[in-house]
């Protein structure tokens, strides 16, 4: 436990949202909890406290172990979570809403998909680091990385959850551009991923009815523009101050992701700008800080997988408050620490963990 230094900034920053992620969750799912689950109201804040304390537990096991340990570990990690993402393609897979993304263990599931992002992150950190100075000169060394991001985004997207495919592919690019490699190589990734991702949202009707959601959701008000405008009138009533805990509507089968991908639209409703803002300072600090133990870390792995995962933290964050305020469609990301779900939870609480220990064994710990 040598290692085990928690930044207070970090910490309290996390829990906040955590907190208030809970909080809002039984105020958001309180009354579709009670109609659809036998009249247990409290049935998604009680898996939320569950995967919170776990959460946490974790967060703290994760600030405890070197870093080192992910550096030499990650090949391994990596297998493993390839190996999960086809076997969750199988009957062994849980299914919902014609989708195969969970391992379903008792009444938990777990997403594989929520740590494939973390466990891609702490490959390219180690791939990265490794190479240093090389990537700005050598062009052919970033066929390694896009391989890696191909095969799994590729599984990824066989689920199917093509946001977090192109999420993947997007944190894979960032570490790659932070790393030195020439923005007219990325320019060319980016170029070339264009025709794909046209054709997997043209292939699938529901991808499609999305875009036109995005592009003209009072248009399409009555089918898949329903939620986005149903975010719109809850950002609206929620005005200044908001209509005060517990009192929106939005959650009352009106918003239809109430608790989980448009929590955002609870809180902006129900504490008004001023909680929406409070949740973003919270981010802010939370990044800043991310990037500013990148910055201190003793070696160029430490520095690569800071980096890393706080981008992973940040643009996640930043995604679901653009898909929740309509500034892009929807994409079926949650917002880290605050949206429902287990798996997200887990995910993020790990991520600040290594974060922490990063951040104990820096520069100017």
């Amino acid at each position: 436990m040598r290692h085990l230094r928690l930044d207070p900034t970090l910490v309290i920053a996390v829990l906040a949202l955590a907190i208030l992620g809970t909080v809002i969750i039984f105020s958001a799912s309180a009354v579709r909890a009670d109609m659809e689950h036998g009249g247990d109201s409290y049935y998604y804040f009680k898996r939320q406290i569950f995967f919170l304390i776990v959460g946490i537990m974790a967060l703290v096991v994760g600030a405890a172990i070197p870093y080192e340990v992910w550096q030499r570990s990650v090949i391994g990690l990596l297998a493993l979570t390839v190996f999960l993402l086809v076997l969750v393609l199988t009957p062994l897979g849980h299914k919902a809403n014609n989708a195969s993304r969970w391992f379903r263990i008792g009444p938990i599931s777990l997403q594989i998909g929520e740590f494939a992002k973390l466990v891609v992150v702490m490959y390219m950190a180690r791939y990265l680091a490794a190479r240093g100075e090389r990537l700005r000169t050598e062009p052919r060394l970033i066929f390694p990385p896009l391989a890696v991001m191909c095969v799994v985004s590729f599984l990824v997207v066989k689920e199917p959850d093509l946001g977090t495919a192109m999420f993947i592919g997007m944190i894979v690019c960032t570490m790659l551009f932070i790393s030195g490699v020439s923005w007219r190589v990325l320019t060319g990734i980016s170029l070339a991923s264009i025709p794909v991702i046209t054709y997997l949202v043209l292939v699938k009707d529901f991808r499609v009815q999305r875009m036109k959601a995005f592009l003209d959701p009072w248009k399409e008000y009555d089918g898949s523009g329903f939620q986005l405008v149903q975010s719109y009138v809850a950002f609206g009533d929620g005005g200044l101050f908001g209509t005060g805990l517990g009192a929106g509507k939005s959650k009352l089968f009106f918003l239809p992701e109430s608790h989980t991908d448009f929590i955002l639209a609870v809180i902006g409703e129900e504490l008004g700008f001023l909680g929406v803002a409070a949740v973003l300072g919270l981010f802010a600090v939370l990044i800043i800080k991310g990037m500013k133990v990148s910055a201190a870390a003793p070696d160029s792995f430490g520095a690569m997988l800071g980096a890393g995962l706080t981008l992973m933290l940040a643009l996640q964050a930043l995604i679901n408050c653009m898909v929740v305020l309509g500034l892009l469609p929807t994409k079926g990301l949650p917002l880290p620490f605050i949206s429902y779900g287990g798996s997200s939870l887990l995910t993020s609480m790990i991520a600040v963990g290594i974060l922490l220990n990063v951040a104990g064994r820096s520069k100017t710990a």
